[in-house]
């Protein structure tokens, strides 16, 4: 691919973070490590950002 040519991406953002995210976890387990809940909510497409506060 030669940078003229246009790019043909099968997979958007939101997927390829999710699978990085799936990726993580996985090394995590194996290595006995923590799994943070905002790695579990990438990996299953949930927003990781905290909502906005109330007033």
């Amino acid at each position: 691919m030669t940078t003229t040519e246009n790019r043909k991406s099968t997979a958007g953002r939101p997927q390829v973070a999710a699978a990085a995210a799936r990726a993580s976890i996985a090394i995590r387990e194996r290595s006995d490590r923590e799994v943070p809940q905002w790695i579990r909510d990438a990996a299953a497409g949930r927003p990781t950002t905290p909502p906005a506060e109330q007033p």
